[in-house]
């Protein structure tokens, strides 16, 4: 189970590719949260706001693709390790190349069909009926979710596949092992610093 710090540029490559999805995810929320608040608003003032229904269709579609891929960025939302761990060993190596597969052939067909579909809806012309935009714009969320989806998994295998073997319960205890290892040097580096433990 290797855990150690990668700084290769492929590591930095897949760090950035989650940032970006963490703000883009970021962004949509945000202004969903705005959207509805304002339509919230706009009826109990009896204002006609129809805009605000697609805007928030369109931003509820891109955080939903968008948190499908980020879901398979550490295998957090695909573990399940619970069955697999009561199997015999070969089934469950059988299990872990069988969670690639299946992953990076989702993810292929996503992408593949949602491109396809973006790029019909733009040679359509097809508009948002309230706020007449590009629905390709709404359409290429579903490609750009399985492109992230696929790059998570590729971060997955080659950087972090000991979390398929792996209990969520069990990464947790690690994880706050660490922390507090953590925390006793850092205490035990102010203490010599300031003099009382020599």
């Amino acid at each position: 189970m290797d855990k150690k710090e990668n700084n290769s540029p492929i590591r930095k490559f897949f760090g950035a590719a989650e940032k970006i999805e963490l703000a883009l995810g970021g962004i949509c929320l945000a202004t969903l949260f705005v959207v509805v608040l304002i339509g919230i608003g706009s009826r109990l003032m009896s204002v006609n706001a129809a805009w605000y229904e697609e805007t928030t269709r369109v931003f509820f579609l891109w955080m939903m693709w968008i948190g499908v891929g980020a879901g398979f960025n550490h295998s957090e939302s695909s573990r399940v390790t619970v069955l697999v761990k009561a199997l015999p060993s070969f089934v469950q190596k059988i299990c872990f190349v069988l969670y690639y597969v299946m992953c990076f052939s989702l993810f292929a067909i996503i992408i593949w069909f949602g491109f396809r579909a973006a790029m019909q809806q733009a040679q359509m012309g097809e508009t948002g009926s309230a706020l007449r935009i590009p629905m390709w714009i709404v359409g290429i969320s579903v490609p750009i979710g399985g492109i992230f989806g696929l790059i998570g998994t590729l971060n997955t295998l080659l950087f972090e596949n000991w979390r398929l073997k792996t209990s969520a319960e069990e990464i947790e205890m690690e994880e706050l092992a660490a922390q507090t290892k953590k925390q006793i040097e850092e205490e035990i580096a102010e203490e010599e610093a300031e003099g009382r433990i020599e």
